[in-house]
């Protein structure tokens, strides 16, 4: 089973910091389901951002919204029932830099992953609660920084346009702010856990465990001493 480092970390910062009492990785629907948002409003939106050219597929036939819904899956979901709030999170470590094949394949994928999650909630999840969709990445570049910070502030603009549902928040975390904002604050908040499911804290911790050189015994006395 491959485990993702990055959604572990997510998982305990919903869960520790956003205090999330229900979480789950690689979130993804049924055909089963019935709708329970205003999945109208939403596949209204979906036609409007692919008509924009704010989603875009591969291949010369877009899906339809029903299809989309089938295909689409969030990475990280979480919700604060207390505060009726929705957390999506989508974490990305690139070694070299966030990157997807190039800048413009990187930016279409980020408003994607964004507004796919935006759909997602908007027809399985009660309409009374609020989104905070969440895109993170401990190192990306300066000029990309700075695209996926507009992209970001474009995305938020659509909120009274294209997406009805005004209560939704889009956050990019990057960089400094990525350490400040969500290591930082779940490192501190988790302190007092211990949760053997919680990988990242428990790599955390064993990272941070005071070790000390070995001492040397001392030797037994010799029956002929």
């Amino acid at each position: 089973m491959k485990i993702e480092i990055g959604e572990s970390l997510a998982v305990s910062y919903l869960k520790h910091v956003k205090r999330c009492v229900i979480y789950q990785t690689n979130w993804k629907s049924s055909s089963q389901w019935d709708f329970l948002g205003e999945v109208k409003d939403a596949s209204e939106a979906f036609e409007r951002l692919v008509k924009d050219g704010l989603l875009s597929f591969q291949g010369k036939t877009k899906p339809s919204f029903s299809q989309f819904l089938k295909q689409a899956e969030i990475d990280i979901l979480g919700i604060n029932l207390f505060e009726k709030k929705m957390y999506v999170m989508d974490i990305a470590y690139h070694e070299d830099g966030l990157n997807y094949k190039n800048e413009d394949r990187t930016i279409k994928s980020f408003k994607k992953k964004l507004l796919r999650s935006y759909l997602l909630l908007r027809s399985y999840f009660p309409e009374d609660y609020k989104y905070e969709i969440i895109f993170a990445s401990p190192k990306v570049r300066p000029k990309l920084n700075k695209e996926l910070e507009d992209a970001t502030e474009a995305l938020n603009d659509l909120r009274d346009d294209v997406l009805s549902k005004g209560a939704v928040v889009f956050k990019y975390i990057a960089n400094d702010k990525f350490k400040d904002k969500i290591l930082d604050p779940t490192l501190e908040a988790s302190k007092d856990d211990a949760d053997t499911n919680e990988l990242f804290l428990r790599s955390y911790k064993l990272l941070s465990m005071p070790y000390t050189k070995p001492q040397p015994g001392k030797r037994k006395a010799d029956a002929t001493d």
